[in-house]
């Protein structure tokens, strides 16, 4: 699970920010409108490279995400593009459900994640620990990889074994990071990847980011 920057100083969706900090600074609950769930979906999967925050899986043509597309500080897709704005697999997901009711289009609370994995993971929370784009957050710090099942497991420098239970679980029952699938195709990738390496042949990766950082550097 990389880290993410999230900067919300560099985001590209400027009119949606204008819009919700005038929200936050009269403190106001923000309304139901969906103007700018466009603006955010894209704007985060730009931050997210593409690939589902928990899983990385890849869940987004870069074409959809393209500096390109932001106009005026607003999100739009060319008429004549070869894409579509819902050419993803991706939902957005409020990493704190409590936030939702009163301030539902924060910045700071959103991810987006595998549409599968969001519907597996529920309402369930995540640890704070565990959020990927806290300053100090590192996957090093939490996670080990199995390279013989590839299976993340825990860190296992860490002594608290309560903790450890706490990321098995989040691993297991929550981000969904062993997910038979997620699994699976993780191995592909990287196999291919090190058949890629072996051969001399051109690759590029861009998904699976910390496994593949962890077998290969």
């Amino acid at each position: 699970m990389q880290q993410i920057d999230k900067n919300y100083d560099k985001i590209l969706s400027t009119k949606y920010k204008a819009w919700v900090d005038n929200l936050e600074l009269k403190k106001k609950k923000h309304p139901e409108s969906r103007t700018y769930y466009d603006d955010v979906v894209m704007d985060l999967y730009r931050c997210q490279k593409g690939v589902c925050a928990y899983t990385e899986m890849f869940i987004c043509i870069s074409s959809l995400y393209d500096e390109s597309n932001w106009v005026d500080g607003e999100y739009k897709i060319p008429d004549e593009a070869a894409f579509q704005r819902t050419d993803h697999l991706g939902e957005l997901e409020h990493f704190n459900p409590d936030l939702k009711e009163n301030h539902y289009w924060l910045w700071d609370n959103f991810f987006m994640i595998h549409s599968t994995v969001n519907s597996l993971k529920s309402n369930k929370p995540v640890a704070n620990f565990l959020k990927p784009d806290l300053p100090d957050y590192s996957p090093h710090k939490y996670f080990d990889y199995d390279e013989s099942t590839h299976r993340f497991i825990p860190n296992t420098d860490i002594e608290d074994e309560n903790l450890k239970i706490e990321i098995k679980r989040m691993i297991d029952e929550v981000l969904f990071l062993n997910h038979g699938v997620v699994r699976n195709e993780r191995e592909n990738y990287i196999n291919d990847i090190k058949q890629k390496i072996r051969f001399g042949s051109l690759y590029k990766i861009d998904r699976f980011f910390t496994a593949v950082d962890w077998c290969i550097g």
